[in-house]
């Protein structure tokens, strides 16, 4: 590939303000938005094919419609601020966004999607390189830059990391979209709220000139996108779940593992965790009874042991995998789903790099899945009450040479952004807050179970884990091939290559895999099992019949479910009856 050094040109910066002016009150930063005042401004963006405008017929497109969307999001147009007393705002003040074009006439789509690495020229789609998120005092919350290539374009979203989350990112770039393509009633419409556990009196006291990232900008790293297509990532799971799914720590059949699949299922709530406490006293257990492991936990793990192994770490040094996790339905009372702001705590798991390396894959996995698990209202206020004692930024970066950050996530709608001539190619990001075990997650483009992860590595372990066995048997063996036919393809009706990923698991799978565990046991234990869960299927079943019932009604433009309806569902509860 010939270099693309120095081939973008900027052509025009603007100012765009909201088309309607901001009723919104100044928004105090919460616990989880002031500590990220250290890092970057997020990078996002999205690659398409070209569309059928003309550049300037574009260009005054795109800006009216951001203009649009800004009324939606106020605080995106507005400015950090500080109070006498330390305390910092934001600002809805309409002070506008930016808007930047630029040019890149000898890039083409194959030369950004088609390489074993990301190129560096991708870097330069978007604006505000370098800058820190507390510079938002001075500068605009976001900027949007379009970059024009060969034969496609480039919509680049830098936004400041005190102000959104990749939750609240997302939804208004989906929202930038639906604009854009002529949508009158946006789908989700921010909540601006503040009245929850996360605002706090807290003061964080900044330094002089204001503070600066924690990680070293200018160390030598290597960017790859590792894609994993839906049945690699089933069969990861299932391997990963084959032994927890019918044992516990003594060979007894655990009863509580098939019925605890809350992260799939509509049964989760006072009753699931009355069955819980019945079947871990059945079984003898004192401790918790840990819900399957999921396909995304699967994947983190095989990729902690792969970069253990590249670095080539003492079996006594610990190392660590965090995970950015969104607490908003975490919290007790809930946050709303599109509460506007960070609401993301990061959860580290800790083990020794002989423990992650000398045990199996299951059992890496196990401990991801226990972390996140038990980070659930209880924790996230203690983590809240630590950082009040004692305020202070985030610590971005591997310090220790033994640590990996996992951020984003495969279920951000990042392929939902058509801005009217069909969805994305590819999704990128900048250079913002990268360092050396620094992953981020991405959905495929065929948005049915395939998951892309964007990896930074030192070279000499990026080098390691592309030779890494265990970890490359997963990873999507003609994704380069892939790549390259959609990279050549300039029609906006190019589909991924990737295969579909089976509906989740439901209530009928459930309540047969009770039956089929039971099938020729003699365990006295497994019999009781049945015998106390006869009422909870009977239940399981109730609820999935009016879910469904529900459903129905929704379409037809109601909300409530007729009283025969209500008894139909529980006949078929009794009879074990999944049949609309």
């Amino acid at each position: 590939m010939p270099s693309l050094e120095n081939s973008v040109t900027l052509i025009s910066r603007s100012r765009v303000f909201p088309d309607q002016k901001s009723t919104l009150a100044d928004l105090k930063l919460s616990v989880s938005d002031l500590p990220m005042l250290s890092c970057h401004y997020i990078q996002k963006g999205c690659l398409f094919t070209r569309p059928h405008l003309p550049p300037h017929a574009l260009l005054s497109h795109l800006k009216h419609s951001l203009s649009l969307t800004l009324s939606h999001f106020p605080p995106l147009a507005g400015r950090l601020s500080t109070s006498q007393d330390g305390h910092v705002f934001l600002s809805c003040n309409d002070a506008g966004a930016d808007f930047v074009f630029a040019v890149a006439e000898s890039v083409r789509v194959r030369d950004v999607i088609g390489g074993t690495d990301v190129p560096d020229v991708v870097k330069s789609f978007f604006s505000y390189d370098g800058a820190v998120s507390y510079e938002g005092h001075n500068r605009p919350i976001l900027a949007v830059q379009v970059t024009e290539l060969n034969d496609g374009v480039f919509i680049g979203c830098s936004v400041n990391h005190a102000v959104t989350d990749g939750t609240s990112l997302w939804n208004f770039i989906n929202t930038f979209a639906e604009v854009s393509r002529g949508v009158e009633n946006v789908t989700r419409q921010p909540d601006f709220t503040r009245e929850n556990v996360l605002i706090s009196p807290a003061v964080l006291k900044m330094p002089h000139g204001g503070p600066k990232v924690t990680f070293n900008e200018n160390e030598p790293l290597r960017e790859r996108i590792f894609s994993f297509s839906r049945e690699q990532i089933l069969e990861l799971k299932e391997m990963v779940n084959k032994k927890r799914s019918s044992t516990v720590g003594n060979g007894d059949i655990n009863g509580f593992e098939v019925f605890g699949k809350q992260s799939n299922d509509k049964l989760n709530g006072k009753e699931n965790g009355k069955l819980t406490e019945m079947l871990e006293s059945l079984l003898g257990r004192n401790d918790a009874v840990s819900v399957e492991i999921s396909s995304f936990q699967s994947l983190c793990a095989l990729l902690w042991r792969a970069i253990t192994r590249a670095r080539k770490l003492p079996s006594s040094q610990t190392t660590t995998f965090r995970m950015a996790v969104n607490v908003r339905h975490r919290l007790r009372p809930k946050l709303d789903p599109e509460y506007f702001g960070n609401a993301i705590q990061s959860v580290p798991t800790f083990a020794t790099a002989g423990e992650v390396l000398s045990r199996d894959l299951r059992w890496t996995a196990d401990q991801l899945n226990q972390s996140v698990a038990a980070h659930q209202d209880g924790k996230i206020r203690s983590v809240v009450a630590d950082w009040e004692a004692n305020p202070r930024c985030f610590p971005l970066g591997n310090f220790d040479g033994a640590m990996v950050t996992m951020g984003s996530s495969p279920r951000f709608p990042m392929y939902d952004n058509d801005f009217g001539w069909g969805k994305p190619v590819a999704v990128r990001s900048g250079r913002a807050n990268k360092f050396d075990g620094k992953i981020s997650a991405f959905p495929g483009r065929d948005e049915k179970g395939s998951v892309d992860l964007e990896v930074v590595l030192a070279p000499e372990t990026m080098a390691g884990i592309e030779s890494d066995g265990e970890f490359m048997r997963y990873t999507h063996k003609k994704c380069q091939k892939d790549q390259k036919t959609l990279s050549e393809s300039h029609s906006s009706h190019v589909e991924a290559l990737v295969p579909v990923e089976p509906r989740p698991h439901g209530t009928f799978n459930t309540i047969r895999e009770v039956y089929d565990e039971a099938v020729g046991s003699a365990s006295s234990k497994v019999l009781k099992i049945l015998q106390v869960s006869n009422p909870s299927m009977q239940f399981m079943l109730y609820k999935d019949n009016v879910s469904k019932a529900e459903e129905k009604r929704a379409m037809k433009g109601s909300n409530n479910v007729t009283a025969l309806e209500e008894l139909d569902a529980i006949m078929k509860g009794f009879t074990g009856s999944t049949k609309g």
